[in-house]
């Protein structure tokens, strides 16, 4: 009796094994294959995926069977009729876990409460029971063939099964190990274009995800939350001003990296950025700059949104192997929760400022000779605020009970205000992250200066947009177009940068696009006419005070209302689907407390407003890839790409339309004249155009 009780767990755990081997092909295949969106660019898997996934797989099938084994084999008498229930659980096992699997292959989120729901937990069960029944039935009509063949162990080969499982196994550590140390496999080629490009200088763009201007040193914030940050904007020039196309990843970077309004670039949820627009690092790859990026966004960030196509290399957690894991079965109901109970509430495959910091510097280590682009995406001040120890507790302590409250979903309107404990709390968190994120950032450019042409660099630093703590009855971001969460830093500093300076004046942060470029290549692709550069070069003021426009369209606002935004260096406009406007004294009520669109004095001011807004969006760049941000302008359906936007005609737009740098590299398309002139001409016979 104690040799069949082995040899029936072994055949369970043997059987565990093979069958958890053959549910990770499965799985593996299926996530190589199956994007989480399913509207991705490139899927967010990497061939990791074809270990990782049978080697979990394994691992948790093997379990399985050994307690099966272990239960087969228990007490006096080991009946086949037994071991045909257990093989049927295993075989439910199966059907809940392929299932289950399938069921989250396009959820594209951390799964904060896998178990939240009761049909989180039915879901599987209901299919472990049908294929339990299922295997059940048909071990009943086989059950002679099955009872004749269960005395008789020795026709299964368990010795040579233990084996091949045991070399199996092997070989997907080895896979995944090697996957989690092996170093770069090379990086992209660039072609030089004259040895004056040798002398350009190298250029380093950070975005802070989710900084709010006002939160840092160098704002005025009461906390010192960004000593670094201060001391470069004291050497360099400080945007007082600036404001994001978007409150929320997606559209802001897009239009960071492309110029573009979100109604133009049209990136959105579930809407990828289109690779036909030119990017920073296209056109600067083109001129011989190394680029690369890095970025930490696990949401938005990854280049299946379109925004990793133009670089050299491209850095996103889908490269990573927790991230990897994290797409699993195994990884999102078994290791996340577990992650999220007993070590923070937070994403376990979430990478911190100095992970990122260190993919940054191995890279620099083997990049090619020759000025190099690198941008950084940062995440650490990102909700669940939760920065590692000692920054976790430098202005306050979150409790993981608030977080667990507040902190961790996406953003929202509580139908009540916060208790003022939590809501100080959060904020806490929230000035603790920048601290640490303040910290690995001066010592990412120290270590940059420090380093053999270190001194050539210019650094610019912005934030994709900024945070709400419920100035008006909203938290997080991507709520609506108020000054908290669009209101972001911008500082510019480094070689040839003028030092102490600041601009008052508004400035969009997606003329970056036309800024990195002309900083890097001057008058080889003339971009200075739409260059922030202008500001500080001590040039003649514009003619017309600048206004700056930032877009919300439903698909992501938490209330379903979209809406559109205009910053002057005195007003803050804002219009929304639903027909309400608000207009803020900027210069005297900072926190937009009183809405004056609606006051005698206000309501002109406010019309004069809405009749600039909508003029600068109607002459705006054409083709408009998103019209469904310009809903708010015309109270429906997003408007066609022919149709006028109603404009009341009280001003004139006094600049270029929006969009007009991404415009020049794609002349033929806007031209109305007989054709480009002799300079545009040139340029479009040097660049790879799509």
């Amino acid at each position: 009796m104690p040799r069949l009780r082995r040899l029936l767990f072994f055949r369970f755990f043997i059987l565990g094994a093979l069958t958890g081997l053959a549910v990770g092909v499965w799985e593996a295949r299926l996530l190589y294959f199956v994007p989480s969106v399913s509207q991705f660019l490139v899927v967010d898997s990497t061939y990791v995926i074809w270990f990782l996934a049978p080697l979990v797989d394994m691992l948790l099938f093997g379990a399985i069977g050994a307690v099966l084994g272990l239960i087969a084999g228990a007490g006096k008498n080991a009946t086949a009729r037994r071991g045909m229930v257990l093989a049927a659980v295993l075989a439910g096992c199966v059907g809940a876990h392929v299932a289950w699997a399938k069921h989250f292959v396009h959820t594209h989120a951390v799964n904060f409460s896998v178990y939240g729901r009761l049909k989180d937990v039915l879901f599987p069960l209901e299919r472990f029971a049908v294929v339990f029944a299922v295997a059940l039935v048909l071990a009943f009509l086989g059950r002679k063939w099955i009872r004749a063949r269960w005395d008789a162990p020795a026709r299964l080969p368990l010795r040579a099964l233990g084996k091949a499982i045991a070399a199996i196994f092997v070989l997907l550590a080895a896979g995944v190990a090697f996957y989690a140390e092996a170093p770069s496999l090379g990086v992209a080629r660039v072609f030089a274009h004259g040895a004056a490009l040798e002398q350009r200088p190298n250029i380093v763009l950070i975005t802070m995800d989710t900084v709010r201007a006002d939160h840092l040193s160098g704002y005025g914030y009461g906390r010192d939350t960004t000593p670094n940050l201060a001391r470069m904007a004291e050497k360099g020039v400080l945007f007082e001003n600036a404001a994001s196309a978007a409150p929320w990843t997606l559209p802001s970077l897009s239009a960071i990296y492309t110029g573009l309004l979100p109604h133009q670039s049209g990136a959105n949820a579930f809407r990828p950025l289109n690779p036909r627009w030119k990017t920073i690092e296209s056109v600067l790859g083109h001129y011989g700059y190394a680029t690369a990026g890095f970025n930490a966004n696990y949401y938005y960030g990854e280049s299946g949104w379109g925004l990793g196509s133009g670089f050299g290399k491209y850095d996103d957690d889908r490269t990573t192997l927790a991230y990897n894991l994290s797409r699993t079965l195994v990884g999102r109901v078994v290791v996340q929760p577990a992650y999220q109970r007993v070590v923070r509430y937070d994403a376990f495959y979430r990478r911190d400022a100095a992970d990122l910091n260190a993919a940054v510097l191995d890279w620099l280590q083997h990049k090619p000779a020759g000025p190099f682009y690198v941008y950084i995406n940062y995440f650490d001040a990102h909700s669940p605020y939760l920065p590692p120890a000692p920054y976790n507790h430098r202005f306050g302590t979150l409790p993981e009970n608030v977080v667990r409250r507040w902190g961790a979903e996406g953003g929202f309107r509580p139908n009540q205000p916060l208790p003022a404990a939590d809501r100080q709390a959060l904020i806490d968190g929230y000035d603790n992250s920048l601290a640490y994120l303040d910290a690995q950032i001066g010592r990412l450019v120290r270590k940059i200066e420090s380093s053999p042409g270190g001194k050539n660099t210019i650094f610019v630093i912005t934030a994709d947009h900024g945070e709400a703590f419920g100035e008006h009855g909203a938290y997080q971001h991507g709520n609506d177009l108020h000054w908290e969460e669009i209101h972001v830093p911008l500082i510019v500093y480094g070689a040839g940068i003028p030092a102490g300076k600041r601009i008052t004046a508004p400035v969009p942060n997606r003329k970056l696009f036309s800024t990195v470029i002309d900083l890097a290549l001057g008058n080889r692709v003339p971009m200075h006419a739409y260059s922030l550069a202008r500001y500080w070069q001590a040039e003649p003021p514009q003619k017309a005070a600048p206004a700056v426009v930032s877009e919300l369209s439903e698909s992501l606002s938490h209330g379903g209302e979209a809406g559109i935004s205009l910053i002057t260096t005195r007003w803050h406009y804002i219009l929304t689907t639903h027909g309400k406007q608000y207009l803020y004294n900027r210069a005297n009520d900072p926190g937009e407390l009183d809405n004056l669109s609606s006051t005698p004095q206000g309501q002109p001011i406010a019309a004069g407003l809405d009749a600039w807004l909508r003029e600068i969006e109607s002459t705006s760049a054409k083709p408009w890839a998103g019209p469904e941000y310009l809903v708010a302008l015309v109270g429906g359906s997003p408007p066609a790409e022919d149709v006028k936007i109603p404009v009341p005609r009280m001003y004139a737009v006094t600049s270029e339309p929006a969009g007009a740098a991404q415009s020049f590299f794609y002349y033929s398309e806007t031209s109305k004249s007989g054709g480009p002139s002799r300079p545009e001409r040139e340029l479009l016979e040097t660049l790879p155009y799509q």
